[in-house]
């Protein structure tokens, strides 16, 4: 018996236990605690983006850091009835840095992001508080509060991010910015 567990701590102490991304890298494959490094593809002139291939492909959608692009809609309510001025479906770019900082920005509406991401109920969702400046609609200049989900198998992320304001001057307001997100 005590060989075994001799064994089983040898196991649980090795590198290959703690890892948690399989790479390939040069031919080799590597176990590694952090994501893979992309694996890109040159994709074809009317592509606009690079392919990702195989295990980086996992790889990038498993961790929040990085850039995400995509679609997103950008919404004003007030009095629950949409601000037709406010309402735009529109590329915005968002990059997260390790220490958790996003920048980002949605060039058609002119609205720039600034703020901060941190770790949510689950290592796939984020916790978001973003800062919105320069928008062409100011009501969307303001703090927003939500979440960014990853869902690897699927790759994607969904953002969601809202502000429901207590304003005197103009009661029943709210904002939403909601979309999906991809390397």
């Amino acid at each position: 018996m005590r060989p075994f567990v001799l064994l089983l701590a040898g196991l649980l102490a090795s590198p290959m236990a703690l890892a948690q991304y399989r790479c390939v890298d040069n031919g080799k494959t590597i176990f590694s605690d952090r994501p893979c490094a992309a694996e890109v593809v040159p994709t074809a002139p009317t592509g606009n983006r690079p392919k990702v291939v195989g295990d980086a492909a996992n790889a990038a959608y498993s961790t929040p850091n990085g850039d995400w692009r995509g679609q997103v809609q950008y919404q004003a309510l007030q009095m629950s009835q949409p601000v037709p001025e406010a309402h735009a479906v529109i590329q915005a770019v968002l990059a997260i840095d390790p220490q958790g900082k996003i920048t980002g920005s949605s060039p058609e509406n002119g609205c720039k992001l600034v703020g901060i991401a941190g770790l949510g109920m689950t290592p796939t969702i984020l916790n978001i508080d973003l800062t919105l400046s320069s928008c062409r609609y100011s009501g969307f200049n303001r703090p927003l509060h939500g979440s960014l989900s990853l869902y690897p198998a699927q790759k994607y992320a969904q953002l969601w991010i809202y502000a429901h304001p207590v304003d005197l001057l103009r009661p029943g307001q709210s904002f939403e910015i909601k979309g999906t997100l991809r390397r």
